[in-house]
């Protein structure tokens, strides 16, 4: 019985002795150093944190043996990742003489939150027995986000005076909650805590940090982190901890040099404990120097700071004074730079710049940069978190927070950069041709701008970078030389938006302040000046002329811009007329596909050429290109060809390709303008259907390519588009394609096809042959023999065939073909056996066979020549 007695009494010491916590959950659990103990089973450490996990509503609790002394101090950490209510809510018992923190017991307990709008707040309770009571409420609503992070502080003295803190950050940054006197309970055997929740919060409850001891004395005196000149009269001062109001809002401890003087006021921020805003009554002088000097400022504990003197200057950055300078927008494979994703900033100006709150966007998603400065002329580099390690020895280098690791779209994207004001700074809309080299623009290079000073210029002022190692972050890009805007910008085209409103596109970026002026535009027709004119930041590349009458259809309008108008370096517009119009819905065959590149050189792209042939006005935002799944009838792998308004005018030609650019470098044109940058339906080398229609899929024109519709003798027809001989034959026959000619360099992008020849329409005794001396060697001039007639009535067939001077049968050309009342074949010269047939006199033989029976033949006579 002695034994037992004494066995009870040692298993007590232990928790008679614990008088601290300190409890990171490291370790990984909560079952030792220091042991948790209550519903144990719903609690869990996840990512070194403690977490409730239950899958039910309910109420749980741990809870650790720690003994109270006189004077304690507690802090923890808490995320709730909901708005705590009367349902959802922790209870942290700092005080409790029973382990069980479910039954009636005697302490204390912080409650976060209750019911109300207003009542995200601490609230300090009492408990005795089975009676609450609440006994301070905290000053801040600091918990009424969906996902609220909390640091509290509890200091209790051993007279009872408590006094509560908080961080609604998470951090160390305290603001003072309250206060209050009570010793109702001068002792506890426990800590705890205990949450309420409902099923959809039963997981969204974590703790860490948790430390219960002795008051831990702060003996550190308040510095200065940061000095932020805010606006021209208006100065930020950020502490190194919270500071304590009677001193930080005293005026009289503020000082600047050179007539400013004394603060006219000094508050500190809401929110903020540690930063103090300054508002002076005079106006700092942009780039001028000043002095700023600060004194007697206490901490929340009563140490004093050493008096602070610093340097300022106020500066507002311009547009400009910080670019875009190098873009790694494709990492992989890496070159000799570690495989992440940056932006490279430069600072143009004379001043160092603070970025502190300025505003990264990419796409349409915006990223706040964190604090960081670029000095004069330095460079900041801009990153994801996971990548600063490797790279910020490059110097100035920063982690924007929440910044993807794939931010950067490969092919293009746009970048914006805004101050702490929303200004924009900065701006560009890269695309992986401005690489001018496809093995670089597939993966390890940078995009590097030649000349930081010319800040408007796109494709033209950026290329691949020449570094060893891929790109040079941080410092001089490899690719620097001046490369000054002399280029005067132009009209590159109207569009049609509504009948009083047109749209018109410039080659390069605008100044607004030129663009927004009426009197720089004049519309023909009798329309005069545009009333307004709608403005599209950030590039002003177009602009919307709000007109004060309806333009009517039918008819071709010319809208004239003159010189007042710049691009960014302030070279005026040439000055220019722009044809627009009101566009009508295309029939069938209004727009054909006219020139056709399927199989493209090694270093090229594929191109349709597509040629309207009415006399509408067609706006091409309404139409797409497609292929035809040709057993279900549907159109498949669409693609629109334009986003925004393009007019498509009579006897246009426009090429459609993925690269402008790249065709225009390996294709002749004389149309440079006529080039749609979109991309193509699926195509491959050597045959495909390719589909113009409406986006309600109602087609216009198709077209079944094959590569056996080249020219025979051709020995490699890689690069060598398909020409349509005409317009106005069917597009479905094979005979009204051809090989574009070798002196036009194998395409005629934009303009008239090489093979282009007009069929007759004075078809002696019915058929008739055009040139009748043709020479079939691809050259681009007479180059088939073509073959048309005119029927007086329709359900005439025709056998067509080819001899030579001797009677031999050449070429069978049509056998048993039922005619259209008018049509056109040609032959090329080539045999039945795929041979170029020889220099000579053929004879084209035809019979014919009409409705009633009868037949007839035709004899025709045609010279094939050539080159001897």
């Amino acid at each position: 019985m002695i034994r037992n007695i004494l066995s009870s009494v040692f298993l007590l010491i232990p928790l008679l002795l614990v008088a601290q916590i300190n409890d990171n959950f490291d370790d990984g659990d909560f079952s030792h150093n220091p042991t948790w103990s209550g519903t144990n089973d719903v609690f869990i450490v996840d990512n070194f944190m403690l977490k409730l996990n239950d899958d039910k509503a309910g109420s749980a609790f741990l809870s650790t043996p720690c003994a109270t002394t006189t004077a304690t101090q507690w802090e923890f950490w808490t995320r709730l990742a909901f708005t705590p209510s009367t349902k959802n809510h922790p209870c942290i018992y700092l005080m409790s003489d029973q382990q069980d923190l479910s039954n009636p017991l005697n302490g204390y307990y912080i409650r976060i939150g209750k019911d109300g709008t207003d009542n995200k707040r601490l609230f300090f309770c009492r408990q005795t027995g089975e009676e609450h009571r609440e006994i301070m409420v905290g000053s801040t609503n600091l918990a009424s986000q969906s996902n609220n992070f909390l640091r509290i502080k509890v200091t209790r003295d051993e007279w009872g005076n408590w006094e509560f803190f908080a961080d609604a950050s998470g951090g160390e940054f305290y603001s003072p909650q309250g206060s209050v006197h009570d010793t109702t309970h001068t002792a506890g055997q426990w800590f705890g805590i205990r949450c309420n929740y409902t099923i959809s919060n039963a997981s969204r409850f974590y703790f860490d940090d948790i430390y219960m001891g002795d008051i831990l004395i702060d003996t550190l005196a308040p510095a200065v982190k940061q000095v932020l000149v805010s606006s021209q009269n208006t100065i930020e001062v950020s502490f190194t901890e919270a500071v304590n109001p009677d001193q930080a809002q005293n005026t009289s401890y503020y000082q600047i040099n050179k007539e400013i003087g004394e603060a006219l006021s000094a508050v500190i921020k809401d929110g903020d404990p540690e930063k103090v805003v300054l508002t002076f009554a005079g106006e700092f002088i942009p780039g001028e120097n000043y002095q700023l000097t600060i004194s007697n400022i206490k901490d929340l504990a009563g140490n004093e700071m050493e008096t602070f003197t610093g340097n300022f200057y106020w500066y507002v950055p311009q547009k400009f004074d910080v670019v875009f300078n190098e873009l790694m927008v494709n990492p992989n494979p890496p070159v000799g730079l570690p495989p992440y994703e940056y932006i490279e900033l430069f600072n143009t100006s004379t001043f160092e710049i603070d970025m502190q709150g300025w505003t990264l966007q990419h796409g349409s998603t915006q990223r706040q940069l964190p604090a960081s400065k670029i000095p004069a002329g330095g460079y900041l580099v801009l990153t994801h978190e996971a990548a600063l390690e490797d790279l910020q020895h490059y110097v100035n280098v920063v982690a924007v927070p929440g910044l993807s690791a794939t931010a950067l779209v490969n092919a293009a994207n746009a970048l914006m950069l805004w101050d702490e004001q929303m200004a924009l700074i900065a701006f560009v809309t890269y695309t992986d041709q401005w690489y001018r080299n496809s093995t670089k623009a597939d993966g390890g290079w940078s995009l590097e701008k030649i000349d930081p000073y010319n800040w408007c210029e796109k494709e033209n002022n950026w290329t691949a970078s020449t570094h060893s190692k891929g790109g040079s972050p941080g410092e001089a890009n490899s690719v620097l030389g001046e490369n000054t805007d002399v280029t005067p910008p132009f009209i590159v085209r109207a569009g049609y938006e509504a009948a009083n409103r047109i749209s018109i596109f410039f080659s390069e970026p605008i100044d607004p302040f030129t663009l927004v002026d009426t009197d720089n535009f004049i519309i023909d027709q009798n329309v005069g000046q545009p009333d307004s004119i709608l403005l599209y930041p950030p590039e002003y590349i177009r602009a919307d002329l709000i007109l004060n009458q309806q333009i009517l259809p039918g008819i071709s309008y010319y809208i004239s811009a003159c010189s007042s108008i710049t691009d960014c370096a302030g070279n005026p517009l040439a000055e220019q007329s722009i044809r627009t119009g009101m566009p009508q819905e295309a029939d069938s065959l209004d727009m054909v596909i006219n020139e056709i590149l399927f199989n493209p050189p090694e270093t090229g792209v594929r191109y349709i050429e597509i040629y309207n042939r009415s006399d509408k006005i067609i706006d091409l935002q309404h139409y797409i290109l497609a292929t035809l799944d040709t057993l279900e009838n549907i159109l498949t792998g669409v693609q629109e060809i334009s986003t925004c308004s393009f007019l498509f005018f009579p006897g246009e030609y426009l090429v459609l390709s993925p690269d402008a650019t790249a065709v225009k470098t390996l294709y002749m044109t004389n149309n440079p303008e006529g080039f749609i940058n979109t991309s193509l339906p699926p195509m491959t080398n050597t045959e495909g259907l390719i589909v113009l229609a409406g986006k309600n899929h109602q087609q216009n024109d198709r077209v079944w390519y094959h590569e056996d519709m080249h020219y025979a003798l051709l020995a490699n027809k890689k690069g060598v588009s398909l020409e349509r001989l005409h317009y106005n034959r069917c597009s479905r026959e094979p005979s009204n394609w051809h090989s574009a000619s070798t002196t036009s360099g194998y395409g005629t992008p934009g303009y008239i096809n090489s093979q282009f020849s007009l069929y007759t329409d004075q078809a002696e005794d019915v058929f008739g042959l055009s040139p009748l001396v043709f020479s079939p060697d691809n050259d681009g001039v007479d180059d088939m023999l073509q073959i048309t007639w005119h029927m007086s009535q329709a359900g005439f067939t025709a056998n067509i065939s080819v001899y030579d001077s001797r009677g031999r049968l050449i070429r069978t050309l049509r056998r048993s073909e039922l005619l259209a009342m008018q049509g056109t074949i040609t032959w090329d010269g080539i045999t039945d056996d795929s041979q170029k047939a020889d220099m000579g006199i053929y004879i084209i033989f035809i019979e014919l066979f009409e409705p009633s029976g009868t037949v007839k033949t035709f004899k025709k006579t045609a010279v094939l020549a050539g080159k001897l």
